[in-house]
């Protein structure tokens, strides 16, 4: 059993590091917005741009990471997330960002299919829904450490400084996570695969199997996928342009919705012991819903901030209780490519509705991101509820 803690150890503090990485550049774009002259329409074009890459790397990635060692590729990842913000110190202009925030995201493409399979297969007999909840709730602690301290530093010390802080960070972590893993029982690293070299028609088979198995749960993932991405991109710039605040309190006002999320990823497995992982799927999207409907038509800076914490607890409920369901439907030699194809999944939603966003905000206002986001997000509630005595997900 040590080793399968010393494996969510690593996971978690990668999970920590990658996610915390990634979210430093969406409140930049407060920065961006104005030395490069960009509109949301552009905003929304880099972001969604660089998930498609994501979501490409993504899947090929997960697809060639089963039989191979994790801690190898995982390392191999995150030190790549070291170079990507070094380099995004040397921006100029809207397309050196772009090309510099697609090798962050070709980066940040190794963690999820890989981390979240090994974490799926370490603990799939044993403390599943706990395991998942305490890599989850690592991450969103990264993330809070980011929106907590991004804006603040770059108030004081200008923006490339947090990308430098964040580029050491990477490097110290791996370190750390080799150290712990070094004499981890080699069946835990790696897993034989069962199955002989596919053919690309036998691969499209086996993904359409997968969905099968998952279909009720398909706008869940692209839904969740977007609320991340909506929402750290989008709400710092409609602080900006709604309310008097300064950067280091818009910043606080994220962190908020980032730490009650955290709390809520590692409480996920008791909340579910109490619920019952259906009912944290539909009361979680129905919360969504709703947050994101009245965020849309106020200013009131009380009034987000309880918003925030609704929608903090609501979004990060769904990672877990979704990566617990896929993981209860996939073989162990298969879960690197699960992982990939449905974080795909969470991706492609991103990257549809992320960049309508952009595209919408520039012509009726910054308030729309998050009427895109409640809408389905309530509809979704209202359909699982119809389905609430079917499987969400089959064996």
């Amino acid at each position: 059993m040590k080793d399968k803690y010393s494996i969510l150890t690593t996971v978690s503090m990668y999970h920590a590091l990658n996610d915390g990485a990634i979210s430093v550049v969406p409140l930049l774009f407060l920065i961006f917005k104005e030395i490069y002259n960009l509109n949301y329409t552009q905003i929304g074009l880099i972001t969604s741009i660089s998930l498609f890459i994501h979501l490409i790397a993504q899947l090929y990635i997960g697809r060639i990471s089963d039989g191979k060692n994790f801690t190898v590729l995982l390392s191999f990842g995150i030190l790549l997330i070291s170079i990507s913000l070094f380099v995004l110190t040397e921006t100029k202009d809207f397309f050196t960002l772009l090309i510099f925030l697609i090798l962050l995201r070709i980066s940040v493409s190794f963690f999820h299919p890989i981390g979240v399979g090994w974490i799926s297969r370490t603990f799939k007999k044993e403390r599943l829904d706990w395991a998942m909840g305490i890599q989850s709730g690592s991450a969103d602690l990264g993330v809070f450490v980011a929106l907590l301290t991004t804006l603040y530093l770059t108030e004081i010390k200008g923006w490339q400084f947090p990308l430098y802080i964040w580029s050491l960070l990477a490097v110290l972590i791996v370190i750390i996570g080799i150290f712990i893993t070094r004499n981890i029982d080699e069946k835990l690293l790696t897993v034989k695969k069962t199955y002989k070299k596919q053919k690309i028609s036998e691969k499209i088979q086996d993904s359409v199997l997968l969905l099968k198995k998952i279909k009720l749960l398909i706008p869940a993932f692209a839904i969740s996928g977007s609320a991340w991405g909506i929402i750290v991109t989008y709400l710092p710039l409609f602080l900006d342009e709604k309310t008097s605040l300064s950067l280091q309190f818009i910043g606080f006002v994220a962190a908020v919705w980032i730490g009650i999320g955290c709390i809520t990823s590692f409480s996920y497995s008791r909340i579910k012991s109490h619920l019952g992982r259906k009912n944290v799927i539909i009361m979680s999207y129905f919360i969504i819903g709703v947050a994101c409907l009245f965020l849309s038509v106020t200013v009131n800076v009380f009034i987000i901030l309880l918003i925030m914490v609704l929608l903090g607890f609501s979004v990060f409920l769904t990672y877990p209780a979704l990566s617990s369901f896929i993981s209860e439907v996939t073989d162990e030699s298969s879960e690197g490519s699960t992982f990939g194809i449905v974080f795909t999944l969470q991706l492609g939603g991103g990257t549809i509705l992320i960049f309508l966003s952009g595209f919408l905000s520039d012509i009726y206002g910054i308030w729309m991101p998050f009427v895109i986001l409640g809408v389905p997000s309530l509809f979704f509630s209202i359909l699982l509820m119809f389905y609430h005595k079917k499987k969400f997900a089959v064996r």
